[in-house]
Parts: C-alpha cells; sequence; structure tokens
C-alpha cells in the first residue's frame, strides 16, 4: 500500500488521485479491485517547506516524520510526497521513519533524460530554487542536460502563480483575471522558451498540474512533476 502525504498543495493531492484512477481505468480497470490501494494524508497543518528553507518559517519535517509513522503503522510500505519542496529532507524522512520514499526529483530527471532534451528550463518554489535540490538530482541522473531558472521578474510570476492556484482565483476567467494562474504560468513558459531557449520546461511544483498545462502544439518539451508522480503508481498496477 502507497501512503501520500499530501495537503502541499490540497488541490495537487486531489489530482493525484484523479490521475492515478482516470489513468488506470483507460488502460482498461473497471472494478475497484484494479487500483491500487492507497492512504492519503491531508498534511495542511505542517509548516511551508518553502518558507522554510527561505529561512522565513518552521521546519516542517518533524510533522512530516510524524504522519509517515502513522501512514507505515497503517501497513503503508511505500511513501511519496506531493510537494517536491519536501524533497529536500528525504533522506532524513526515510531514516527517522524506516521506509522507503518514492523520489519524484529523481523521476523527473530520469524523465527529462529519456526525452533527449538538451536545456531544461525549471518552474518551482522559490525554497526549492535556493537549496538547488532539482541541479543536484539531474546532475546524477541527467549531467548531459543543462539546467536553467526564470529570472527575477519571471521567478516571482512562477510563485504567484502557486499561490493563486491555492484560492478562488484559479475558478475565475482565465481572459479576464492578469493573474490567474495559467496566465502566470504561459508567461514563464513563454519566457523560458524564448529568452533562455530551453527545449524542455518542468513543471517542479506540484500545483501548477491543477491549473496549467501547455498547448499541444507548444514549441518545447513539457514535463509535469504530478504527472510524472502518477505514471509511476499506475506502472506498478497489474490490470
Amino acid at each position: 500500500m502507497i501512503g501520500v502525504i499530501g495537503g502541499n498543495g490540497v488541490a495537487a493531492t486531489n489530482k493525484l488521485c484523479l490521475l492515478v484512477e482516470e489513468t488506470l481505468t483507460q488502460k482498461g480497470a473497471f472494478r475497484d479491485a484494479h487500483h491500487p490501494e492507497m492512504l492519503i494524508w491531508q498534511a495542511t497543518q505542517a509548516p511551508s517547506r518553502s518558507m522554510y528553507l527561505e529561512g522565513r518559517g518552521p521546519s516542517w519535517i518533524e510533522d512530516y516524520v510524524e504522519i509517515g509513522k502513522k501512514l507505515k503503522a497503517c501497513g503503508c510500505s511505500e511513501l511519496c510526497m506531493c510537494c517536491n519542496t519536501a524533497h529536500y529532507a528525504i533522506d532524513e524522512l526515510e531514516e527517522k521513519i524506516g521506509i522507503k520514499f518514492i523520489n519524484l526529483l529523481d523521476l523527473v530527471a530520469v524523465r527529462c533524460h529519456k526525452l533527449r532534451v538538451k536545456k531544461v528550463g525549471m518552474m518551482c518554489s522559490d525554497g526549492l530554487r535556493k537549496v538547488g535540490l532539482y541541479e543536484k538530482r539531474f546532475a546524477i541522473y541527467a549531467p548531459e542536460i543543462k539546467f536553467v531558472y526564470p529570472e527575477e521578474t519571471m521567478q516571482k510570476m512562477v510563485t504567484r502563480g502557486i499561490c493563486n492556484a491555492k484560492n478562488n482565483i484559479r475558478f475565475t476567467d482565465s481572459h479576464q483575471e492578469e493573474f490567474h494562474p495559467y496566465n502566470c504560468f504561459n508567461k514563464v513558459c513563454e519566457h523560458l522558451h524564448e529568452e533562455k531557449c530551453v527545449d524542455c520546461i518542468v513543471a517542479g511544483c506540484t500545483d501548477i498540474c491543477n491549473v496549467y498545462y501547455p498547448p499541444k502544439d507548444a514549441p518545447y518539451k513539457y514535463v509535469d512533476s504530478l504527472q510524472v508522480l502518477a505514471s509511476y503508481i499506475t506502472n506498478s498496477v497489474k490490470i
């Protein structure tokens, strides 16, 4: 049984469950028993992962340790986290909880390596960007890929998009709301492709999947971290 430490964000966690169900149903699942057993913990009261890494708030790690131990006690044999930024502490969490974690960042790096892209543009939280964790995982699993971030003004747009993906702005008309999360991420993607000349963009925050996906004719590859996690889970299921 897979345990999911979610609530980071809530909508992203719900979207993960939807992606898993829809993918397996499209593959031919027609009984409840064709779907994996999953235990979801919406860890909404844990402190912000990004704010901690930015030096602006308390740690979330002990909260996740406590939740992970409870998931393990309930019979989970493997854990995952919807939050990319929380992977900063994945080794510590594995050691303190005593259970294997699915490393989402490694899965993303492997996906990009398989796509044979040359230059990746990263959309992620300020905290994750500050500690450079994604670069370290790419250096192991996709060392041939050049790695870039948006310019400062566009990074602020990423942050605004993530925040607005969590509030009711996402339910408004994107054609009328300048800072609708879709518009925020779309501007960043255009910036990364046109000014940074990337041939692949990574949505390194799972909140992005809930509000944005590029046009089908986008001139770059697009790797969504939540989609990658859902694929890992569904690929382990035999129907």
